[in-house]
């Protein structure tokens, strides 16, 4: 049969921490005191060779201050944190150090590290000074604060304090400086713009004075109110009669559209109405009403539809509504005529009255054209002169408040909080830090040597590797028996041996999850399949067995590992006669069949060897056999050669119902497992699922625990009972 690929593994192992921890305890505690002492011979190390003394000094960034009264505002976030990113650059640049490398402080107060940049001559190498100082000094604005610190690490504490105090000096002497240009340009300009706005105030007013002169005016604003007075009037009596018309329009063109309907003319709700209103309409209804209901009445009583009552009733009813509708008709249009008549008179008057209107706006509006134009004219000038004196006190304002904010001793918004000062103790290596470095280290890299080996360990350790694989069920497991407390003498005979022994509690459990599947498959043949050789297939069919056999099932065992057989010796029995003698003819299965010690229990052997023929299990001697044998037994498991080594197991699988895959622990990989699983899921039986056996308690974590605890409980179950 053509291997099937291996089925598609997950992309990540699922690994339990807390099983690999008690895998690996003591492995872990190892490699955590070897991290300690590295860590600690690390310090020694570094405390010996590349100690380091940290300097800093530290500057707080205050409000920029507008007036002299308040303090100001920080402003929006984005813009406090540019203006400390700034400063924090400043303290840093060129400008800033080349005045610590020009001080004579240095040479003489930080002798080692200047020695490091001497020249030829004996002097200090400044172009290389600037640049350690560049790469080594830090400054950087504290996160959620309004601090910058400024640091400097060096092997000597002196030289180290005297840089970071040289910087600090040479920062606040540029900031200073800074802040006093700045100020004294804004002033100038503040100057400036200060008399060329009293300038524009002066041509503005002398040009208000020319157009009162010139026009002859008096005050415009009385003109003009009277002008616009009159031609406001004139507008809103003209709107009133627009509306008028427009309204009168609408409802002339919907009349007219109503009477033009090829449909036939829809009287509007308001006419029908005035109509509904009309006495005679109303007396006519009340007749009608009361025809209805004596119907009613007479219907009540019983009358049918042709009695000589209802008939009269009707025929009212009928001469009635026909007059009703008539009347109703001849109103409508008339009122309908009436409505249409009075709208074109009242539209007539309103069109004469909208041209009058017209020509009042019109002249009034000449009128006010002209004198508007000249107030519009001195309105803006003034509005010019106001606008231009609130410049001019704005700007006078904030002459005065920078002036008087320069003279403060808080004018640079940068100030030293806390001055550089010499360090007391070295700030690396730090013991706190080392150590635990080196153990987390350490600790790091044995786990996770530990994880790669758990991922790149493909072999089956227990049941949960078999449910990682797609679509393939697992039926069970059974412990390794060594593990078993209860110390059975064999495992083929353990059920038996030790029945109330943990393996004989796995067996149970095995038997009813089997069990369950079969009967509602409706199956009663299951092919026992060992995926290599020592998988331990046998020593669970017979267990099964036992375990079906003492749940009162009729059951059959077959050995048809016509390859090593072993049934027979398990049983204290002889080979042949057995399976082989009846597919060869030789003997029927009655007399092949033999009884063991165990009630319910049968054994088919595998039969002499001269007529073992393999090529025979898959014939239809074969499935005629098991056929016959399913309908006298509850249960019949087969035992077969290893599906890895022999073909016989996928022969033997498309006779029987259901197929178990049985796998040992720590023996095979789960590509093997899938492959084997898909080539027996493609033939005729059910495949059942995988039985993981001899699960160790090194591989299952808290397995162990588990069988203990089982073992002590059935134990005193079994003392309670012989007391």
């Amino acid at each position: 049969m053509a291997a099937s690929p291996p089925p598609a593994l997950s992309s990540a192992t699922a690994l339990d921490p807390v099983k690999l921890l008690k895998k690996y305890l003591i492995v872990l505690i190892i490699a955590g005191f070897i991290g300690i002492a590295f860590g600690v011979g690390g310090f020694i190390a570094l405390r010996r060779f590349a100690p380091q003394y940290k300097s800093e000094a530290f500057f707080q960034v205050l409000a920029e201050r507008e007036t002299i009264s308040e303090f100001g505002s920080f402003g929006n976030k984005e813009e406090l944190e540019r203006f400390m990113a700034t400063q924090a650059n400043s303290m840093t640049s060129l400008n800033v150090l080349e005045g610590v490398v020009d001080s004579p402080r240095l040479m003489a107060e930080a002798p080692n590290w200047a020695g490091q940049f001497k020249d030829g001559g004996g002097g200090l190498n400044k172009s290389d000074a600037l640049i350690e100082l560049q790469e080594t000094l830090i400054a950087r604005p504290m996160s959620s604060t309004t601090y910058i610190q400024l640091s400097l690490s060096y092997s000597e504490k002196q030289d180290v304090f005297t840089i970071v105090d040289l910087v600090t000096d040479a920062y606040l002497d540029f900031a200073r400086n800074q802040v006093n240009q700045g100020r004294s340009e804004t002033r100038s300009q503040l100057n400036r713009l200060i008399n060329d706005l009293r300038d524009a105030v002066e041509r503005d007013q002398r040009a208000i004075d020319r157009l009162l002169i010139d026009n002859q005016l008096e005050s415009v604003d009385s003109k003009l109110s009277e002008d616009a007075q009159a031609l406001k009037l004139a507008v809103e009596d003209k709107n009133e009669v627009n509306s008028f018309i427009s309204l009168s329009e609408t409802q002339q063109k919907e009349y007219l559209n109503i009477l033009n309907d090829p449909a036939g003319v829809t009287y509007p709700d308001d006419i029908r109405a005035q109509v509904n209103a009309d006495p005679l309409i109303q007396q006519l209804q009340s007749q009608l009403q009361a025809r209805q209901a004596s119907l009613r009445g007479f219907e009540r009583l019983g009358l049918g539809p042709e009695h000589p009552q209802i008939r009269v009733v009707r025929a009212d009813i009928d001469g009635l509504q026909e007059e009703l509708n008539a009347k109703t008709e001849s109103l409508l249009s008339l009122r309908f005529d009436e409505s249409i008549d009075a709208i074109r008179r009242t539209l007539t008057q309103l069109y004469a009255r909208q041209a009058e209107l017209q020509d009042d706006i019109e002249e009034a509006t000449d009128r006010l054209n002209e004198i508007t134009q000249i107030a519009q004219e001195i309105a803006a000038l003034q509005r010019s002169v106001e606008a231009t004196q609130r410049r001019i006190e704005d700007n006078q304002a904030r002459l005065d408040e920078l002036r008087g904010v320069s003279a403060l001793e808080s004018a640079n918004r940068v100030q030293l909080f806390q001055a550089p000062t010499l360090p007391d103790r070295m700030s690396f290596p730090d013991i706190k830090i080392i150590v635990p470095a080196g153990f987390l280290l350490v600790m790091g890299f044995t786990s996770v040597i530990i994880v790669l080996r758990e991922l790149l360990d493909q072999r089956v350790k227990g049941p949960s590797d078999i449910a990682m694989l797609p679509r393939t069920p697992v039926l069970g497991m059974l412990p390794d028996i060594a593990e078993d407390p209860s110390r059975p003498k064999r495992a083929e005979t353990a059920f038996q041996d030790r029945p109330s022994g943990v393996f004989s509690e796995s067996v149970r459990q095995l038997r009813t999850s089997m069990t369950k599947k079969i009967q509602l498959a409706g199956h009663r043949s299951v092919l026992i399949v060992p995926a290599t050789p020592g998988s331990g297939a046998t020593t669970l069919l017979t267990n099964v067995a036992q375990a079906a056999a003492a749940a009162e099932s009729r059951v059959l065992i077959i050995d048809a590992n016509l390859r090593r057989p072993a049934l027979h010796r398990l049983f204290g029995l002889e080979a042949g006669p057995g399976l082989a003698n009846v597919l060869g003819g030789h003997l029927p299965v009655e007399q092949a069949v033999r009884p063991t010690e165990t009630p319910n229990l049968d054994v088919l052997t595998v039969g002499a060897q001269e007529y073992r023929v393999f090529e025979r299990l898959s014939t239809e001697p074969m499935g005629r056999l098991l056929t016959e044998l399913e309908t006298r037994y509850d249960l019949v498991l087969i035992d077969v050669a290893p599906a890895i080594v022999a073909g016989d197991a996928y022969a033997l699988a498309n006779r029987v119902g259901g197929t178990v895959l049985v796998t040992r622990a720590l023996s095979v990989k789960r590509g093997m497992v899938g492959r084997l699983k898909n080539e027996l899921a493609d033939t005729r039986a059910e495949f059942l699922g995988v039985v993981v056996n001899g699960v160790r308690a090194s591989a299952g974590g808290y397995f162990k625990s588990n069988m203990r605890t089982a073992h002590a409980y059935h134990n005193a179950k079994r003392a309670a009972a012989e007391g």
